[in-house]
């Protein structure tokens, strides 16, 4: 919601699909290694993550690195929070959300979309 949000306030055209398709640009400065760093952060992968960060140091610096992580980090882990104690949306955040959820494609990643797809 806060890309989306942000992206309005610069007057960013951002394709918010790629969040979850490999093959678009997002339009974000410096992407493609923030998005390495999500998904290595995401996959716990310790080899991966070495890589990726001195990869993201070289092109973005040790600042920039430390901030990027640490905020894929705490995404993570407030997803796998809210995840694990059943917590839904609250109606205010699902409906101001619905858009950025239906152009992103991270409604398919929900435990609701996934326990549907057993029923």
């Amino acid at each position: 919601m806060l890309l989306r949000e942000s992206g309005e306030q610069q007057n960013l055209n951002l394709a918010l699909d790629s969040i979850t398709a490999e093959a678009k640009n997002l339009g974000v400065e410096n992407e493609t290694v923030l998005l390495k760093i999500a998904e290595a952060v995401y996959k716990s992968n310790p080899e991966q993550m070495t890589r990726c960060r001195d990869e993201a140091i070289a092109i973005i610096g040790a600042r920039a690195t430390v901030d990027a992580i640490g905020v894929a980090a705490a995404f993570n882990g407030i997803t796998k929070v809210a995840n694990a104690t059943g917590l839904p949306l609250d109606e205010s955040t699902a409906s101001s959300t619905q858009a950025l959820r239906r152009d992103s494609g991270i409604d398919r990643f929900s435990e609701t979309w996934k326990s549907r797809q057993y029923d």
